[in-house]
């Protein structure tokens, strides 16, 4: 099945939705979303490293992690708010230092230091594969109307994009790792 691609346009206020479908079953489409050693290889744009990674993908549970570039390290944390086994993720991540403080993100220099970033991951069964749906919006509702937000909202699409491309390739080895050879 080939990958299809989508992408909807979306205001700052609305957030970023992107869609790709996955020659994936969902069962593991889900675990490369909640298991750390997936996670790992995957979730991040192109050229970013995750670093220090904790995963506990379940309702209070922690996601935790650096993207880790030539230029530095990024980290970031947030906690799960919904978990529902195959079809749905739900967590919110903040900018923070290696100890956990919250900060500016260097590209963002005036981001709100209250401001949050939601994310809705959507797993829907299409054919043989996995429609995966994510979605992001940044919270507060007032911080979303922030410059530094209207700035951020292109930048995270092409970021979705490069995941997706990253999550295609993460998944083709984990099938074949998991697929008997014929």
């Amino acid at each position: 099945m080939p990958v299809q691609r989508s992408g909807g346009d979306a205001t700052p206020a609305e957030g970023v939705v992107v869609s790709r479908v996955f020659d994936a079953p969902r069962a593991l489409v889900f675990e490369v979303w909640t298991k750390a050693e997936h996670f790992t290889h995957w979730f991040g744009p192109h050229g970013a490293e995750i670093v220090a990674c904790e995963l506990d993908a379940r309702p209070g549970g922690i996601i935790r992690f650096g993207h880790h570039f030539p230029e530095g390290t990024l980290y970031l944390k947030g906690t799960f708010t919904e978990a529902v086994q195959d079809e749905r993720l739900v967590f919110s991540f903040e900018f923070v230092d290696e100890h956990g403080v919250p900060v500016r993100p260097p590209m963002f220099p005036d981001w709100p230091l209250d401001a949050s970033i939601e994310t809705i991951v959507t797993l829907d069964h299409v054919g043989g594969g996995t429609k995966v749906t994510v979605a992001h919006r940044v919270l507060p509702t007032d911080a979303a109307s922030h410059p530094a937000a209207k700035r951020w909202s292109p930048m995270a699409r092409e970021g979705a994009t490069q995941v997706f491309d990253r999550l295609g390739e993460h998944l083709a080895m984990a099938r074949a790792r998991k697929e008997p050879a014929t």
